[in-house]
């Protein structure tokens, strides 16, 4: 029996640097943007997440996209 593949929605982490603590320790901050559409490219998302940064006061330091797949036997 073959094994089909769902696409299902991404998930996009947005790892931001906020500064640091008391001890001299970087401080980040995850947000997290659910129900991205599996049909998105990286250059959409990424074009979307740098506009969200922009009204921020923080530095982006990585952008994660984590795809889910649901496998259907």
């Amino acid at each position: 029996m073959a094994v089909v593949q769902v696409k299902e929605p991404s998930l996009v982490k947005i790892k931001l640097n906020t500064g640091t603590d008391l001890n001299s320790q970087v401080v980040y901050r995850t947000k997290t943007l659910s129900s991205i559409k599996a049909t998105a490219t990286d250059d959409d998302i990424a074009a979307v997440v740098n506009g969200l940064v922009a009204l921020q006061a923080h530095t982006l330091e990585k952008i994660t996209r984590v795809d889910n797949t649901e496998l259907q036997l």
